[in-house]
């Protein structure tokens, strides 16, 4: 039974609330000191977390190079607060961010310093450590360049992390044909897949490296499997680019390594299956990916986090000899057993209508499950538009999520499948258009993810996190289960681990603050608050639930008929519309 805000006062009307999940304490992950915004990653059973920080406060800047390789001070310099200090390394707040702006802005600029978006954290409530992927420790900032963008995806027993990580930025000082030099900086890989133990990071190869390859490290188990995707071939056309590039007479005026950053630059971002996708986009995929195919790929490593052996999968169908598109298979997660979980492409195209929109024609993607060196389809596809399976756990249920079209528009929901028993559940969200997100299961048959809770908008909805149990089929906002008095609007639930513990994403108001971590004071003396996303940990707790009223105008989902709806038995039972909320 679904158990939502709408049925609150009917839980507690009817003595039912033993039926819910556990009431839940929340904790922010000690990330706010560094950074104003910050990401839930995973969590594993032994309570360590990864969480994403975005734009750190103070980090380094190569005053040399911003003055010598860009057109800073030339275009800015009189609107600094002080022009002369910051040419010295001093700055002020503003100035300060000023400059880090700047540099964020011009990351495709063959010149001056690079500066990372994101970094992730290995963390627990309390400390937390760096997870510096391919970033190494320099003597000009005796630190890290913070030129690296690593994201962490999972770790396992507290020792291992698992993620993707940039390539170092490097610096290149090139003399050309005029004797002039240029102080090229470029990453001296695409993405890589690394595994990070005992403080030491190693790289995940690829099972075609050329040029540095490409891979992804998404999920990491108590075997030291690792779950992700890689390039196993590349068209001819890469080939004849490196041949190019290793021509003097062809190559240009620039550096051999240049050259090489020239074919492989690029970022790679495939999104969730609600939102649009084509493969062949360069909005998601460099030129390079794009000139390759991707398999899943399992990467068995020793304590020491070195490659024993390497498996992929192979696509869902075998392209014609002479078809240059790129085609993938990915895997997400992988459970004890050994058995990995993802997607694949079909090879086909589907038209989709999502809301405000006219239908449009996507890359067909279908759930998929890795295992005994096969590729197998999950899902029946005349079902669905699009499938995704995004995790599995040791009781060998699998969650994810299909596209459906309800009265012709097309939204997320939510599946859970078991591969032993092929039984199949596809529970509603908090309402009926509520579009699911499913992110985690743990070992407890217990789902989590976000969905949304507000149905006044046909494009961009308010979402809430969520747990799904499929055991006792109860599908509830995870807000529902926090104090009333909480600061924090929990929006999505990214993991969950065996002691169903959770890391989210909620938003907090805070006050505006500088690069520095400094508050932004304005004219009239005070802090501007600004709402900031940051991760916390959801811990079981002893409690009751408690009832916290709720203005009839706030209240988020759309209604069907009272006579079969929650709303209209609260109205049988003449009771006040309530939240259910963790009453400390």
């Amino acid at each position: 039974m679904k158990r939502t805000q709408l049925a609150a006062a009917v839980l507690l009307a009817t003595g039912s609330v033993s039926a819910v999940a556990a009431t839940y304490s929340v904790t922010p992950l000690p990330l706010q000191e560094i950074s104003r915004n910050n990401f839930a990653g995973s969590i594993d059973n032994s309570g360590r977390m990864l969480a994403t920080v975005e734009t750190e406060y103070n980090p380094p800047i190569d005053v040399e190079q911003l003055e010598e390789d860009t057109t800073f001070f030339t275009l800015y310099g009189s609107s600094l607060e002080n022009e002369d200090d910051a040419r010295a390394g001093v700055f002020t707040d503003a100035d300060y961010t000023f400059i880090v702006s700047y540099l964020l802005s011009n990351q495709s600029a063959s010149v001056g310093q690079k500066l990372a978006t994101y970094r992730t954290y290995f963390t627990d409530t309390t400390d937390y450590s760096l997870v510096p992927g391919l970033d190494e420790i320099t003597d000009k900032f005796d630190d890290y360049t913070q030129s690296v963008e690593a994201i962490g995806h999972d770790s396992v027993n507290g020792n291992y992390v698992v993620g993707d990580s940039s390539g170092l930025v490097v610096l290149d000082e090139y003399e050309d044909e005029n004797g002039d030099t240029t102080n090229y900086t470029y990453a001296e890989s695409t993405q890589q897949a690394f595994i990070q133990s005992s403080n030491t990071t190693s790289i995940l190869t690829p099972v075609d490296d050329t040029l540095g390859g490409f891979a992804s490290a998404r999920a990491v188990n108590a075997n030291l499997q690792v779950a992700g995707f890689s390039t196993v071939s590349f068209l001819d056309s890469v080939d004849e680019a490196i041949e190019l590039c290793d021509d003097d007479e062809t190559r240009g005026d620039m550096s051999v390594e240049r050259c090489y950053y020239n074919i492989y630059n690029g970022g790679f971002s495939v999104p969730r299956i609600s939102s649009y996708f084509v493969t062949n986009s360069t909005n998601y995929m460099s030129g390079f990916i794009l000139a390759s195919e991707v398999n899943a790929t399992i990467w068995q490593v020793d304590v020491n986090g070195d490659v024993i052996s390497t498996d992929t999968f192979p696509l869902l169908f075998t392209p014609e000899e002479d078809d240059t598109s790129h085609y993938f298979t990915y895997a997400y997660d992988i459970n004890d057993q050994g058995i990995a979980v993802g997607e694949g492409l079909t090879g086909d195209t589907v038209v989709i209508t999502r809301p405000n929109q006219s239908g449009l024609t996507e890359s067909e993607r279908v759930a998929t499950v890795f295992r005994d060196g096969e590729t197998e389809e999950l899902l029946p596809r005349e079902e669905n538009l699009l499938s995704q399976a995004i995790a599995i756990n040791d009781n060998n249920w699998v969650a994810g999520s299909v596209l459906r079209a309800s009265n012709d528009i097309a939204r997320a929901r939510l599946f859970a499948y078991n591969l032993d028993t092929t039984e199949q559940v596809y529970p509603d969200g908090f309402f009926t258009t509520s579009s699911v997100t499913a992110n985690a299961i743990n070992n407890n048959n217990i789902i989590v993810g976000k969905a949304d809770v507000d149905a006044t908008s046909d494009t961009i909805r308010q979402t809430h996190g969520f747990m799904y149990n499929i055991d006792t089929d109860e599908f509830i906002d995870l807000n529902d289960l926090t104090a009333c008095d909480s600061d924090y609007e929990i929006l999505e639930a990214i993991d969950i681990n065996d002691d169903d513990e959770i890391i989210a994403n909620a938003r907090i108001k805070k006050a505006s603050t500088y690069i520095t971590g400094v508050e932004v004071i304005n004219d009239e003396g005070e802090t501007t608050e600004v709402d900031s996303i940051v991760a916390v940990k959801l811990s079981p707790a002893t409690g009751v639930v408690e009832s916290c009223e709720v203005e009839e105008e706030d209240e988020p989902y759309e209604r069907s008929g009272a006579s079969n709806s929650y709303f209209g038995l609260l109205l049988l039972a003449g009771v006040a519309f309530i939240r259910r909320r963790f009453k400390k």
